[in-house]
């Protein structure tokens, strides 16, 4: 074989294999390791509570998520899904929830805020109402106003009355939860 023809087939086998190698890089079900694959399931998660949590999906710990972060969990499968956050390193339940993925798309849940009192006066007088011993407004009768993001742990309310400063009604809730609370001033009792 002469050193042209040589050359030859030694192009034509350069040719070959490039011809093999952008087939290879075009046929379906290959991707770039950076680009989203088309009709895949994620899930994102923004955490707005305030702290950073653990976040786990069907009791695995995937991440942890600072607190104004939102996350994706990529191409997950299509099933129901629980995802739980926790405050960081603990066991303490902030929020929960359960997704429903039955289709390819994306999905969203954001860790909410912490938990808010709905304070409920209908003692039949107006009250100062206080949370462990910090003034937060005034009620009337047949009145209700939220105390907006309480922090977690046992929270002490009272409420006394506007016309003489006494104690008519107090409580302690255990704000364990990201839940909404609620306390009814009802019962007028003197103290």
């Amino acid at each position: 074989m002469t050193s042209a023809a040589m050359r030859r087939r030694m192009f034509r086998g350069c040719l070959g294999g490039l011809a093999v190698l952008a087939l290879i890089a075009t046929a379906p079900g290959c991707k770039s390791p950076t680009a989203p694959d088309e009709g895949e399931a994620d899930i994102l998660v923004s955490n707005e509570v305030g702290e950073t949590v653990d976040l786990y999906m069907d009791g695995e710990l995937q991440f942890a998520v600072r607190d104004q972060w939102t996350i994706e969990i990529d191409d997950v499968e299509l099933a129901d899904h629980e995802l739980v956050a926790k405050r960081a390193g603990t066991d303490v339940v902030l929020d929960a929830t359960t997704i429903e993925v039955t289709d390819r798309v994306d999905y969203a849940w954001m860790i909410d805020d912490p938990p808010d009192i709905k304070v409920t006066n209908v003692c039949g007088q107006s009250v100062r109402v206080e949370l462990d011993g910090v003034y937060q407004f005034d009620l009337v009768d047949d009145e209700n106003r939220w105390i907006i993001d309480v922090a977690y742990g046992r929270r002490f309310l009272k409420a006394c009355r506007l016309s003489d400063g006494r104690e008519i009604a107090s409580t302690t809730i255990a704000v364990d939860d990201n839940k909404d609370y609620e306390w009814t001033i009802a019962v007028l009792v003197l103290r």
